[in-house]
């Protein structure tokens, strides 16, 4: 009898071990947590060189962005990142004076702008009403015949609308107007509290009205700059969206593709056994997950590729650590419509951080070759 009572209590503990851990790992999914932040170690007599505590993104040597005072002010490091013999630290040059404080602390960041130095002019601020709340979104005018071209650019997971302004900077000079959007859950629109994301899977109502409000300035042509988790919106609102028919050219950077995949691929390189993480990405799929969590739709989760018919440029590196490159290589083996250029090793959506003139260079020349077959297709 005590054998059994042992027995019982075994498989009641392994249970409920088994079940906190799903429920952990998949409200990281939904919830997840910024890194920590970036030591500033030491700041030399002149303020130009920096030594910061090294982590993967430090230790790129691609142009990036620095957040210091609280996260209030801006900084550029410049590329070129020197690696301390121990791996500790990093030493950095910043592209201009900075009054940076030793011991404080700061973020690096993928984005080196603001919204008013991004462009010649600054932006408009612009409301957009959805069905979820009032997200507010930067305009930048187009000049020329190419003005009525709109690229609606959109940010990713654990980011603002300033980290989709390098997709502005990239086309600046083309003359299309730019509209940097928002969406539910990143909280942005005013009083937003925190909230479990839904990987997309309403996200894309805000980029519909937004897209909308594009139509109604007079918008004669549509693209859609997605960044990862934006990507995802993007992709979910060719197949999903009313305005989803009007997107005539999709850009998407270091794209999550599958959102299944995604999850295998980050929670392997955290060694976690993959049947634990196919538990856990059921029970995101499941109601009683959508409930526990506070998710307001039950999550379709699956390592199926999307299938669109609108032409999609995927820029990707294969030193992405967050979302597979392999998913975007099948993705675009899959179809006809999409193209992928592979961009040096580097961080999760800094493509454009690696090499900022062929990204800017790349993403331009094929939306040019792609609204002008769009725009043939369209006379015929």
């Amino acid at each position: 009898m005590l054998a059994l009572i042992i027995i019982v209590i075994a498989v009641v503990v392994l249970a409920a071990a088994y079940a906190a851990a799903v429920l952990f790992l998949a409200r990281a999914v939904v919830f997840p947590q910024r890194a920590r932040p970036t030591k500033i170690v030491s700041v030399d007599d002149d303020g130009q060189r920096v030594i910061l505590s090294s982590n993967p993104l430090t230790s790129f040597d691609g142009i990036l962005g620095l957040l210091y005072d609280n996260e209030t002010k801006l900084t550029v490091l410049a590329p070129g990142a020197k690696v301390a013999a121990d791996g500790s630290t990093v030493t950095r040059h910043l592209a201009e004076r900075a009054p940076l404080e030793r011991g404080t602390e700061g973020r690096a960041a993928g984005n080196v702008f603001t919204a008013t130095n991004v462009a010649e002019s600054g932006p408009v601020d612009v409301a957009i009403d959805t069905d979820h709340a009032t997200q507010p979104a930067w305009l930048y005018a187009g000049v020329g015949t190419n003005s009525s071209t709109w690229v609606l650019h959109v940010h990713g997971m654990l980011a603002g609308r300033d980290s989709a302004l390098r997709s502005v900077r990239a086309l600046a000079g083309t003359g299309y107007t730019s509209l940097v959007v928002s969406y539910r859950g990143d909280r942005e629109a005013a009083g937003e509290g925190r909230a479990p994301s839904t990987l997309g899977q309403t996200e894309w109502r805000d980029l519909d009205a937004a897209i909308a409000y594009a139509r109604s300035q007079g918008a004669a042509r549509i693209v859609v700059v997605g960044w990862s988790l934006g990507a995802t919106v993007a992709l979910e609102e060719t197949v999903h969206g009313p305005q989803g028919a009007s997107i005539d050219a999709l850009v998407l950077v270091s794209p999550v593709v599958s959102w299944a995949r995604t999850i295998h691929y980050g929670m392997a390189r955290q060694r976690v056994p993959r049947w634990l993480a196919s538990s856990a990405i059921a029970f995101l799929s499941s109601r009683i997950g959508a409930r526990l969590l506070g998710l307001p739709v039950t999550l379709r989760l699956s390592e199926a590729l999307p299938v669109t018919d609108v032409p999609a440029l995927v820029i990707h590196s294969d030193g992405d650590l967050t979302t597979p490159f392999a998913a975007s290589r099948a993705f675009a083996a899959s179809s006809a419509h999409v193209d992928l250029v592979q961009f040096p090793a580097s961080p999760h959506a800094m493509e454009w951080n690696a090499d900022p003139e062929r990204f800017a260079a790349t993403a331009g020349d094929w939306i040019v070759a792609t609204l002008r077959q769009v725009g043939a297709k369209t006379e015929k």
